[in-house]
């Protein structure tokens, strides 16, 4: 692991470890700021607190880099949707040619569920009125690509009926939607990011997914992907029936990551569902007796030995 030392330090200030000085220090691949830089802190709060482990947020702009460091070993473990995760598995769609043959789930965690976020003022009402607006370009098989054109293709939309405005990363198209060089943003409900949009640039909204075959276009793109109903959800820009996409979220490791290890961050994350709401929102939909649902990934053994002893399924 990168720099052990140096993260360990930081995460002892961070969160008050001081106690927890014998526990084996492990690093999480999450990254800066964003819904998934929240998931990471609170996986990295709840696992600590329970003593057996240490857990340290390795932050970077993406899940596509610290993927490969769980891969290889340099990095314990990693969070990322189930799109991603499968992909790299399978090397296929955005991880293309790059397998990461390694990796092994540990948890499935919550329903992720994100939508196309639109300012109030701007008149945008559905996907199809996207059309002439200025959408996000991510660069080529990006998960923001790969999500800009699944969404886009519910209303037989492509890159060619929208103005394409160069986008970098989550966070440069939060800034983009905030300053008005971009027309929508990626967002997840009751994620910090939509409430300082709000408070940046006024009223928002999510666009609906209403067609009968939305679900389908979207996971030809994206695997995984399923709709999700979240009207009367209590979060910024949900108002009225509201369906917005989402996945699996997953937590995974290399396959040599130790036993132990691997043991005590499952059991610290089916112990802690009360810890893990009342981090914010984003927890609602996290069930310790589903930790092992999401089908088509491996998991780690010693989380499916800890799994079976909970009678917790494990899907196949």
């Amino acid at each position: 692991m990168i720099n052990l030392t140096r993260l360990a330090l930081a995460g002892a200030v961070a969160f008050g470890l001081a106690g927890a000085a014998g526990a084996q220090t492990v690093a999480l691949g999450t990254t800066s700021g964003g819904s998934t830089g929240q998931v990471g802190t609170a996986i990295a709060n709840v696992a600590t607190q329970a003593g057996e482990i240490r857990v340290i947020p390795q932050e970077t702009a993406n899940t596509a880099q610290y993927i490969p460091m769980v891969d290889q070993g340099r990095t314990e473990f990693g969070i990322a949707n189930y799109p991603q995760t499968y992909f790299a598995v399978t090397g296929t769609g955005m991880s293309a040619g790059m397998p990461a043959p390694n990796l092994m789930m540990v948890a499935s965690l919550m329903d992720f569920t994100s939508g196309m976020l639109v300012l109030k003022a701007s008149g945008i009402a559905s996907v199809a009125d996207l059309k002439g607006h200025k959408v996000p370009r991510f660069p080529d098989n990006s998960l923001g690509d790969l999500v800009i054109r699944a969404v886009l293709a519910t209303a037989d939309l492509t890159y060619d009926d929208v103005t394409q405005v160069p986008t970098a990363n989550f966070p440069a198209m939060f800034d983009g939607l905030k300053d008005g060089s971009l027309d929508t943003s990626i967002a997840t409900a009751g994620a910090a990011h939509v409430m300082d949009i709000k408070a940046s640039a006024g009223d928002v909204t999510f666009l609906s997914l209403d067609g009968p075959e939305d679900e389908a276009k979207m996971d030809a793109v994206l695997p995984g992907t399923r709709l999700f109903d979240i009207t009367g959800m209590q979060a910024e820009g949900v108002e009225g029936p509201t369906k917005i996409f989402g996945y699996d979220y997953m937590l995974f490791t290399n396959k040599d990551t130790p036993d132990a290890v691997v043991t005590a961050m499952v059991k610290a994350l089916y112990e802690g569902k009360a810890a893990l709401d009342a981090t914010g929102p984003l927890w609602e939909s996290f069930a310790p007796e589903r930790m092992g649902r999401s089908k088509g990934l491996p998991y780690h053994p010693a989380a499916i030995a800890f799994y079976q002893a909970q009678g917790v399924p494990v899907a196949e």
